[in-house]
């Protein structure tokens, strides 16, 4: 009797995974519910420079503009292009710029010679930009060369408001605030920037520093 329930219980635990193989197959290979493959990916990556950076980031502008960029046409309707731009301007100094020649110490003062203040880079954030509108000409032409050079004539409008907007002298001022006191932190003296020795004789400095 034992033996009997024993191969009832074989044979029905035998179907059982029979019935989970036949299904998993059909599943798979007759009704399509196969999972896909990952994607093949290959990557060819190749080191082509290594940089030292040594310029130091001190103020960011950022700007967000509406530009309407149009294409004059004297034989088809105007093609226009408007754009909400968000973009941003970054002044920086460079210090690997700075030689030992450009540092001056004299009792409790060190004067350092800084490389004058320059744009880092200027970019627009494409992420937070958007095509607002668009009128082509022809059938639609050349509708991505005009959101291109749109895109280029904003970037250079960034450029032009952030010199106007004194960013070069706003870096000065941010070098005073953050670089300054760090300098002085480490030296345990007082430091002075100057921006163009050039025009000044160190004698005439040093006395100044007394």
């Amino acid at each position: 009797m034992f033996l009997k329930w024993t191969l009832r219980v074989a044979v029905t635990l035998v179907l059982i995974v029979a019935a989970i193989l036949v299904w998993d197959f059909a599943k798979k290979k007759i009704l399509g519910f196969d999972t896909p493959p990952p994607p093949v990916i290959t990557h060819n990556t190749t080191l082509e420079q290594i940089e030292a950076m040594g310029k130091l980031e001190l103020v960011k502008y950022k700007f967000k503009d509406i530009l309407e960029y149009e294409v004059k046409k004297s034989w088809w309707r105007d093609s226009k292009a408007v754009l909400i731009i968000s973009g941003e301007a970054v002044g920086c100094i460079d210090l690997s710029k700075i030689k030992p020649e450009n540092i001056i110490e004299k009792d409790s003062v060190v004067l350092i010679e800084l490389p004058k203040p320059e744009l880092c880079y200027v970019k627009v954030n494409h992420q937070e930009s958007k095509l607002y509108d668009m009128e082509s000409g022809v059938f639609g032409s050349g509708e991505g060369k005009i959101v291109s050079d749109a895109y280029k004539a904003a970037e250079e409008q960034i450029q032009k408001t952030a010199l106007e907007s004194n960013i070069l002298e706003q870096t000065k001022k941010n070098a005073e605030l953050i670089l300054k006191p760090t300098l002085e932190q480490i030296a345990k003296k007082k430091v002075i920037f100057r921006y163009d020795l050039s025009k000044t004789k160190i004698e005439k400095e040093n006395k100044r520093l007394k």
